[in-house]
């Protein structure tokens, strides 16, 4: 008996419909009636062949991963196309990360300091030449008027004196507002610098037949917003902690998704084909472990935490 009978006749023995088998596993009802089918064809790539008879295979009862080996042979090969997918994201990735180009700023940096070296120059010759006009013209008057300023200043020199010692009252009232002001100052804190948020893988292990992640993200701030883009399709499911928010085929189409959660405690996002997929949490690139395995349904915990700097001290 062929895979996808089998699957069948265990669907009706436990009198379940195809609209069921539908709503425990998020899986379109025309791929399951393919599945029974053994038309392959309709499928959205080889790699979910096997991902959504394990799936069917989950919700009628049976054993997935017996199951698919009994039958291996009647199933499409997807070792070649995950690994060429995986290796083309892990290329990308590395390429993301190069180092970009110096901007057109720094090339631009030798041209302008010799503009303002130039103004410089021109304006020490303009200062020094409007110094030399200032000082020629009170040369010429001083010996006329000598006289006159030295009888003037005679004669406003009990002023002058009164004045000198207001003055200097003034001066001993300043000089303690400066050391009260500069006192004040010093007690001032400098304000603590913003922590930027962060994705920290915490742990690894499998439920059922998915790969299972959980993360923490620490210094998440007021928003935490989920962005999903992808050039291919994908299986996706969001939840709120227990609650989902979304759940059913994505693809490019659909891109960018974004799902605003910010009153999370924890975040739950389950999707497969996971080589070809980007998703952010609250800004921070989802980074997937090393050894993930591209043909495996991904399950992702992410728990909101709190200030890492708070939680050190």
């Amino acid at each position: 008996m062929e895979i996808g009978a089998r699957l069948k006749e265990a669907r009706e023995q436990k009198n379940l419909s195809l609209n069921d088998i539908q709503q425990v596993t998020k899986i379109q009802t025309r791929y399951l009636q393919a599945i029974e089918k053994g038309n392959y064809n309709v499928m959205p790539g080889n790699f979910y062949v096997r991902a959504f008879i394990k799936e069917y295979a989950a919700a009628v009862g049976l054993d997935a991963e017996q199951l698919i080996e009994e039958h291996k042979n009647e199933l499409p090969a997807t070792s070649d196309e995950s690994s060429a997918q995986y290796t083309s994201v892990q290329r990308s990735r590395k390429e993301s990360h190069a180092p970009s180009k110096s901007p057109a700023i720094f090339s631009f940096l030798p041209t302008l300091v010799v503009v303002l070296l130039i103004i410089g120059i021109v304006f020490l010759v303009w200062y020094f030449y409007q110094s030399s006009l200032g000082g020629d013209g009170n040369g010429a008057n001083q010996p006329e008027d000598s006289v006159d300023e030295y009888l003037v200043n005679q004669d406003k020199g009990e002023t002058g004196q009164n004045g000198d010692n207001e003055e200097g009252n003034n001066t001993d009232d300043t000089s303690d507002e400066a050391t009260d002001t500069s006192g004040e100052d010093s007690n001032e804190e400098e304000p603590a610098q913003e922590q930027e948020p962060e994705l920290n893988l915490v742990e690894q292990g499998t439920q059922g037949n998915d790969q299972v992640s959980t993360f923490e993200l620490v210094n998440p701030g007021e928003e935490i917003i989920v962005e999903v883009n992808t050039d291919a399709t994908h299986w996706l499911q969001i939840a709120n902690g227990e609650n989902e928010v979304y759940g059913g085929m994505f693809d490019a189409s659909q891109a960018p998704l974004t799902e605003d959660l910010s009153d999370a405690e924890q975040i739950m996002i389950r999707f497969g084909n996971p080589a070809q997929i980007d998703i952010t949490v609250g800004g921070v690139p989802l980074e997937m472990p090393e050894d993930m395995n591209p043909s495996q349904v991904q399950r992702v915990w992410i728990n909101i935490g709190g200030d890492a700097a708070a939680e050190e001290n």
